[in-house]
């Protein structure tokens, strides 16, 4: 009997520490604590015109204070193309791999399309933390990330067990058969094999990317979005008026850059972006500029650092970048016991753009706090129960957008 203790405390103690920690953690706002986003964008003089003309500038400003340079590098560069399985998922996805070279770095780029879809469908782009591979169930002939920085993530064993059961079921691997049930084609890069997620390797590559001026790695990691459209709407199987893109905390980073600095892109997800993403960097809760700039400065420029205790310095906000999406749709997500990301500061800024949106004729954000959620509304905010992570939960509200804004659907 003894022998069984240890066994159960090494099963136990994850579920365990994760509820404990739920529990203690204080339950974020429903209502919109806090200051409204500056400097307010609903000014006299705010036009279509005088707005769409201020664009350029205001991403050069984005650049220059906090993400660093867009690279300048050009397309992707297909190096090979192969079918994998033409019947995954119970006969319901075709399974397609390519061989990317990006500005120098090969990596590989994913695709599932649905096999009962009549003409170009949706497609939905995602960067996951753990490749590939991961992303699609290790399937056979999928492969995974070509850097040897990547994170060890394995098919089975109790490391990828606990993963789970801290980050939630969908961490590593959407809901694929269901997604493809909805109608929406999906497509996986690993980002990490152009710039890896570590301090040690990121700014040698970061180097390489963008030699002559200083790029971060969020970045980066948004311009490899584009990289992935670049080889989608070459291929009439996809539609390209139904484009999106899907990130996950620093995933979700990136892709809301993508789609300021990308108009292909028409849709976003940004699941729990919290600073540098959704939410305000002049907001009193959530991850500080100094907590994430030292952690990763890899992320941003040098410059973005220098605002640590004076944010109030700072001269644009997350709500600017949102308005640089203006008017397509986006879906923020976050959790109740997620402080971290502060899903009150991407309310309110997510507010805050509904100026720019009204300019095209969208009410934008319509939602009164964070506790309704209207998939319909051009911007929306969701909030469930838990932590920070991606489960069953987040990909029903995820899939009720999308079928709200792409007319997919079961």
């Amino acid at each position: 009997m003894r022998r069984f203790i240890p066994l159960f405390l090494i099963v136990a103690l994850p579920l365990m520490l994760v509820g404990c920690v739920s529990m203690a953690l204080p339950k974020v706002s429903a209502r919109h604590g806090g200051e409204a986003a500056r400097p307010p964008l609903e000014t006299a003089g705010l036009t279509r015109q005088s707005w769409e003309a201020g664009q350029a500038d205001l991403r050069t400003a984005f650049e220059a204070e906090v993400y660093g340079a867009w690279p300048e590098a050009g397309q992707a560069r297909i190096l090979d193309h192969t079918v994998v399985d033409t019947a995954a998922y119970d006969g319901a996805g075709r399974i397609e791999e390519y061989t990317l070279d990006l500005a120098g770095a090969q990596t590989h780029l994913a695709t599932v399309l649905p096999v009962a879809a009549d003409g170009p469908v949706p497609v939905v782009v995602m960067q996951m933390f753990c490749g590939n591979h991961a992303a699609l169930g290790w399937h056979d002939g999928v492969s995974g990330p070509v850097t040897d920085r990547a994170p060890d993530c394995a098919p089975s064993g109790f490391s990828s067990w606990a993963t789970r059961q801290v980050f939630g079921r969908h961490i590593m691997e959407p809901p694929v058969a269901e997604i493809l049930a909805h109608g929406y084609a999906l497509a996986f890069i690993y980002a990490g094999d152009i710039v890896p997620d570590s301090a040690a390797a990121a700014d040698e590559a970061l180097d390489e990317l963008s030699a002559d001026v200083q790029t971060g790695a969020i970045a980066a990691w948004a311009w490899a979005y584009s990289r992935v459209i670049d080889v989608l709407e070459a291929d009439d199987r996809y539609d390209p008026q139904r484009m999106a893109v899907w990130g996950h905390s620093r995933n979700g980073k990136s892709a809301l850059l993508a789609a300021a600095f990308d108009p292909r892109i028409d849709l976003v997800i940004a699941h729990q972006a919290g600073t540098g993403g959704t939410t305000l960097t002049r907001s009193d809760a959530g991850e500080s500029v100094a907590q994430i700039t030292q952690a990763y400065p890899y992320w941003f420029n040098d410059r973005f650092a220098t605002y640590a205790g004076r944010e109030e310095e700072i001269p644009v906000d997350q709500h600017q970048l949102i308005g640089l999406m203006a008017p397509r749709p986006l879906l923020i997500g976050g959790a109740w016991r997620d402080q971290w990301s502060d899903p009150g500061g991407s309310w309110r800024a997510a507010r805050g753009a509904n100026p720019v949106y009204a300019l095209y004729g969208s009410e934008g954000l319509e939602q009164d706090g964070l506790g309704a959620f209207e998939p319909e509304a051009d911007i929306a905010v969701f909030m469930r129960r838990g932590l920070h992570g991606v489960n069953a939960a987040d990909w029903r509200h995820f899939l009720a957008f999308l079928d709200a804004h792409f007319g997919a659907g079961e």
